[in-house]
């Protein structure tokens, strides 16, 4: 009888510590799809699928049930979106549980904002399809490929007028991303120049033109300033070497002048001691050049003492010097 009563006890044990423990592991990724893929098809007949199913279990959430998963149009796959979802019950209640309670945020909500994400995007092509023949969207990035070379005031007016029609649609574009525009032109295909888009006040505004890292010449014309910055270094300023760290700033009148700015760190500093450590790279140097002749022009150490500037300050004696060169940034 003892023993009955040992192995009932033992057993229920057994139950709840099997129990706690399921509550604590969670739903099995298996599982989670087979109801992620039962909703999709309920609700929407298969049309929607899904990829990076992906257990979030964190200090946050403190719920091992929740999955962050990438949602997509099977037939548009442009239509996505990233979402955190509760797959044990999906099936009961499509509320997101990461938004809050007072937004009520659905699934659907989300499926329908990348909807008109989408249609918004597709608006804009077909408004600029005649000035740009392929424009690509992206997390990041706005590829603007023209396939024919550019004048500057040409390309001026039509990404002005591109960024306007951006902004007309901030709300429905529905990012907090930083766009880039990554325009490509027949010389350059693999891109040309970068325009950095930036958020301010509610809208996104262009800043100076950037050379592209993927431009054909670009690390033609890397090799022959680094050769010239070092030549220039090596008697007044030897304790100084060249990073990887620079900026390359384009002239928007001529879009072939520029300004490679090349950050330096001082070999002196070494930070192997105890002592608090220190910014080695102090040194900035710039370099004037034109991308279609490959000539440079010269070059100047602009500050020893850039480690002590703010990324405002730094910015500002850098736009100005280089306006006063000739390379016109606004």
């Amino acid at each position: 009888m003892k023993i009955t009563i040992m192995s009932i006890i033992c057993l229920i044990i057994l139950v709840l510590i099997v129990a706690g423990c399921s509550n604590y592991i969670g739903i099995s990724k298996k599982k989670a799809s087979l109801n992620l893929e039962t909703y999709l098809q309920r609700e929407y007949n298969g049309r929607l699928v899904f990829s990076d199913l992906k257990r979030f279990f964190n200090a946050a959430t403190m719920d091992p049930n929740m999955f962050g998963v990438l949602i997509f149009d099977k037939d548009i796959p442009e239509i996505e979106f990233y979402t955190h979802i509760n797959v044990k019950e999906i099936l009961e209640n499509d509320t997101l549980p990461m938004y809050p309670i007072s937004d009520l945020m659905t699934f659907d909500d989300l499926y329908q904002d990348a909807v008109k994400q989408y249609e918004t995007r597709q608006a804009v092509i077909a408004d600029f399809k005649n000035e740009i023949p392929e424009i690509i969207f992206s997390t990041e990035t706005i590829e603007l490929n023209f396939k024919r070379n550019l004048k500057p005031n040409e390309l001026e007016d039509v990404t002005t007028r591109f960024v306007v029609s951006l902004n007309e649609n901030f709300k429905e574009l529905n990012t907090s991303f930083q766009f880039s525009l990554v325009i490509k032109t027949l010389t350059y295909p693999e891109g040309f120049i970068i325009i950095p888009l930036e958020i301010e006040d509610g809208k996104w505004q262009r800043k100076p033109y950037i050379l592209s890292e993927s431009n054909s010449d670009f690390n033609v014309l890397k090799t022959m300033v680094h050769k010239n910055i070092q030549a220039k270094l090596e008697t007044p300023y030897p304790y100084y070497k060249i990073t990887e760290h620079s900026k390359i700033y384009m002239d928007k009148s001529s879009l072939s002048k520029g300004a490679w700015l090349q950050y330096l760190e001082d070999k002196r500093i070494t930070n192997e001691g105890k002592g608090k450590w220190k910014n080695p790279q102090t040194g900035l140097y710039v370099v004037y050049f034109d991308l279609d002749s490959k000539f440079i022009y010269r070059g100047e150490l602009l500050t020893e003492e850039n480690d002590k500037m703010s990324y405002v300050k730094e910015l500002r004696q850098i736009i100005e010097t280089i306006e006063k060169e000739g390379i016109r940034t606004k």
